[in-house]
C-alpha cells in the first residue's frame, strides 16, 4: 500500500511553477528560474506525511542559441577560438528548431563559420538564411549528422539548461533564495495541487485517504550554548546567531611563527614588492593582536613562474610555513602547489590571491591567520571536554576525481577532540564503502595514544554520504572493521562505540512560527520527524533563506550516553571548526573529511610508505572480480600528525 501511495503521490506531486519577474526573470543571463516540485510519502515513527522537495531549475527564456551565448559571455563572445570551449558544453543536448526540423545539438565545431562547407558550399549558401549571420563566430554541431548550422538558426524552445557558467550559477542562487514566508506560501500552492489530483484519482480517493492542506507541526528544543573558551582565560561572548568575535581577543592555543617566506607566482607589474610589504606588515599587526607571534618582521619574497612551483618551494623550505601568492583561482596551480607541498617537501602552505593583497582587509587577514593558526598546530578556541577519553573518527568519500578514482578521507583526535591528523586512501571508482577500516583504525589508535598517553574508553565515529541502501554495507564492513581494528592494537580492548551518519541531502525543512514564519534559532533540534533512530537539528545561522538541519542517523550506541548527551555531543562539535567564529552546519571532524577529500585529489601518485598495501575485490555491479590497489595516498612525513588540509 505505501508503495502504490507513493507512486500515484510521486506523479500527482510532479509539476514545475514560475516565479514572478523580480524573483527569478533574467533575460541578461539567459534562463528564467523555475521551480521543480517532486512529492513522495514518508512512513515515518510519528505518522504518514507528504514531502515536497523544491529544486530552483534554469529554464531558457531567450530566442536562438546565438542570444544564449551572448548571455554566457555578458556580451560580445568574439571570434571562434578557445574562449568558445567554455561555451560548448552548455551547448550539448540543447534541442533545438532549425527551420521546421527539430534537431539535437552536440556542441560546436572549431572553425568559424566562414571556413565551413557542405557539399562544396558555404555555410550562407548551403542555408539561403536572411537573417545576418556572424561569419567569425564558430557553428553548432547537429548529433548523429556533425551537420553545423549558424547560432542565429538554432530557435529554441523553454527547456532545461544542462550546464551554466560558475557566474549564471551565482545569479541561480540569488534569484531562488526565498526567505521562510515565501517559501511556505510556494509549498500551499504545490500541496493544492497534490490535493487536486489525489481527489480525482480513484486509488486514492476511494480509500478515504486525503491530504492535509496544513505544515506538520512539531515539537523541538532548544540546545543549551557551550562555553567557547579563548586565550588568557576569557570566554567568547555568543550573540543570537550563535557566533563570536575575536576583536582585542587571543586565540586559545596560538602557533609561534620562527620563519616564513612568501612566493608570488606572478611578475613584479601585477603585484609589486611594497604591496607585499604592507599586507605582511598588516599579517603580523593582526597576528599579534590574536597572540600569534612571528619572528620575521619582514618574510623573504620570491617571484617565480606558474610552472615552477617545485624550484621555488624547494629554495623555500625551511620556512615554516610559505604565503603562496596567485594570480587566479586557477585550479590546476592550486592543486600543483599543494601536490607539491604535501608529498614532496612537507611544507605548510597558504594560497591567496593576488587582488586581496591590496588595501586594508582586516577579516580577511583574520580568516587567513586562523587557518594558518591551524595547520601549524594551534587551537581558535576550546569549546568542550569529554566526560572521558574519547577517540573521534570521521569519514568521507569523494567521487569526483580527474583521474577516475575515488578518494577516501579518514581524520581522527590526536587529543581531546580539538586537533585532528588524516589520511587518505584512494579506491576503485565510485566505491563508497570504506575497506580495511581495521588497518585505519590501528594506525589512528597508535597516533592518539602518542600524543594523549592513554586508550580512549569510547570510539565516536561520525560518517558522511551513506544512503539508506548502504546503511547495511557500513555497519557490516565499516563497523566491524573498526573494531578488529582494536583488537589489532591489544586482543583484550574493547572500547563502546558511537557510529552516527550525518546526511544534507534531503528536503526537510523547519521553520518557527511566531507572529510570522521565521527560521529555527541555532541549537534547535527534532526528533518526531525520523524512521529510524535519528534526529534533525539545526546548529548554524541561515544568512539568507531558509536553514537546513543535519539529519543525524545513530545506527550503533554502546556508550553509556544517552539521546540528550548524543544532541549535545553534536551542537557542542559543531562550534569546533577553528577557522572561522560561528557554529557550523555539521560536527567539525565532519567537516575535516570533507575536506580532507577534496585536498587529496592532488595527493594521488604513490602508496603511502607507512602501511602496507592491500587490495580489494569489486562490488558486484562491476560485473568482474578483477583487484584493484586500495592504498594509502602519500604525505610527506613532516604533516603526518598536522591538520595540514586546512
Amino acid at each position: 500500500m505505501e508503495f502504490a501511495l507513493d507512486s500515484i503521490i510521486r506523479s500527482a506531486g510532479a509539476y514545475t511553477e514560475t516565479l514572478d519577474k523580480q524573483h527569478g526573470d533574467d533575460k541578461a543571463t539567459g534562463f528564467s528560474v523555475h521551480w521543480e516540485h517532486r512529492a513522495s510519502v514518508r512512513v515515518l515513527r510519528s505518522g504518514v506525511y507528504v514531502a515536497i522537495n523544491a529544486h530552483a531549475r534554469p529554464i531558457t527564456n531567450v530566442k536562438t542559441v546565438a542570444d544564449l551565448a551572448r548571455a554566457f559571455f555578458r556580451g560580445n563572445p568574439g571570434p571562434a577560438g578557445p574562449a568558445w570551449t567554455r561555451f560548448d558544453a552548455n551547448v550539448r543536448g540543447l534541442r533545438v528548431c532549425v527551420g521546421s526540423t527539430y534537431v539535437v545539438l552536440n556542441g560546436l565545431t572549431t572553425r568559424a563559420h566562414r571556413d565551413l562547407r557542405i557539399n562544396g558550399s558555404s555555410i550562407d549558401e548551403h542555408y539561403k538564411s536572411t537573417d545576418s549571420l556572424d561569419s567569425a563566430w564558430p557553428c553548432a554541431v547537429i548529433a548523429h549528422t556533425n551537420t553545423p548550422v549558424p547560432l542565429e538558426l538554432c530557435k529554441l524552445e523553454p527547456q532545461l539548461l544542462p550546464r551554466i557558467s560558475g557566474w549564471q550559477r551565482m545569479k541561480l542562487m540569488a534569484q531562488s533564495v526565498l526567505s521562510p514566508t515565501q517559501r511556505q506560501h510556494m509549498l500551499e500552492r504545490a500541496v493544492q495541487h497534490v490535493q487536486k489530483v489525489c481527489a480525482e484519482t480513484p486509488g486514492v480517493s476511494d480509500f478515504g485517504i486525503t491530504v492535509s492542506s496544513e505544515l506538520a507541526r512539531v515539537e523541538a528544543r532548544v540546545l543549551p550554548r557551550p562555553r567557547i573558551s579563548l586565550g588568557s582565560s576569557t570566554f567568547a561572548q555568543l550573540d543570537p546567531h550563535a557566533s563570536w568575535t575575536i576583536d582585542r581577543q587571543t586565540l586559545y592555543k596560538a602557533a609561534h611563527i620562527r620563519k616564513w617566506a612568501i612566493a608570488v607566482f606572478c611578475s613584479k607589474q601585477q603585484c609589486p614588492e611594497s604591496q607585499l610589504l604592507a599586507f605582511s606588515k598588516q599579517l603580523i599587526k593582526t597576528a599579534h593582536e590574536l597572540g600569534l607571534s612571528f619572528d620575521e618582521s619582514k618574510p623573504q619574497i620570491t617571484y617565480a613562474q606558474t610552472n615552477r612551483v617545485y624550484d621555488t618551494l624547494h629554495t623555500l623550505r625551511d620556512a615554516q610555513f610559505i604565503l603562496c601568492v596567485v594570480p587566479s583561482t586557477s585550479v590546476s596551480l592550486y592543486g600543483e602547489i599543494k601536490r607539491v607541498a604535501y608529498t614532496q617537501l612537507g611544507i605548510h602552505t597558504q594560497c591567496v590571491n593576488i587582488r586581496n593583497t591590496k588595501g586594508s582587509r582586516t577579516k580577511l587577514v583574520e580568516a587567513l591567520l586562523l587557518k594558518i593558526n591551524t595547520k601549524l598546530g594551534g587551537q581558535t578556541t576550546n569549546s568542550f571536554q569529554p566526560s572521558e577519553p574519547t577517540l573521534y573518527i570521521a569519514a568521507d568519500v569523494c567521487h569526483t576525481t580527474e583521474i577516475g578514482v575515488s578518494v577516501a578521507s579518514f581524520v581522527w583526535s590526536i587529543d581531546s577532540g580539538q586537533t585532528f591528523a588524516g589520511t587518505v586512501v584512494q579506491h576503485p571508482k565510485r566505491q563508497e564503502i570504506i575497506e580495511n577500516m581495521d588497518v585505519l583504525v590501528r594506525h589512528a589508535l597508535r597516533v592518539h595514544y602518542k600524543h594523549t598517553r592513554v586508550k580512549p574508553v569510547q570510539i565516536v565515529y561520525l560518517r558522511d554520504g551513506v544512503s539508506d541502501s548502504q546503511l547495511g554495507d557500513v555497519r557490516r564492513i565499516e563497523l566491524d572493521g573498526l573494531m578488529r581494528g582494536c583488537k589489532l592494537v591489544d586482543s583484550t580492548y574493547e572500547p563502546r562505540v558511537l557510529l552516527m551518519i550525518a546526511r544534507k541531502r534531503h528536503c526537510t525543512r523547519f521553520v518557527q512560527q511566531s507572529s510570522n514564519f521565521e527560521n529555527c534559532v541555532p541549537g534547535t533540534v527534532v526528533t518526531q520527524m525520523t524512521s529510524h533512530n535519528g534526529f534533525h537539528m539545526v546548529a548554524h545561522h541561515a544568512i539568507h533563506g531558509v536553514s537546513k538541519p543535519t539529519y543525524f542517523l545513530i545506527t550503533h550506541n554502546t556508550t553509556q550516553m544517552s539521546e540528550a548527551d548524543i544532541h549535545n555531543m553534536s551542537y557542542n562539535l559543531c562550534f569546533a571548526y577553528p577557522i572561522v567564529t560561528r557554529a557550523v552546519t555539521m560536527p567539525a571532524p565532519l567537516y575535516y573529511a570533507h575536506r580532507l577529500s577534496g585536498k587529496g585529489r592532488v595527493q594521488i601518485n604513490a602508496p603511502f610508505d607507512m602501511l602496507p598495501y592491500f587490495t580489494v575485490k569489486k562490488n558486484a555491479k562491476a560485473k568482474r572480480a578483477a583487484e584493484e590497489d586500495v592504498h594509502l595516498v602519500p604525505v610527506h612525513h613532516n604533516l603526518a600528525d598536522s591538520m595540514y588540509f586546512m
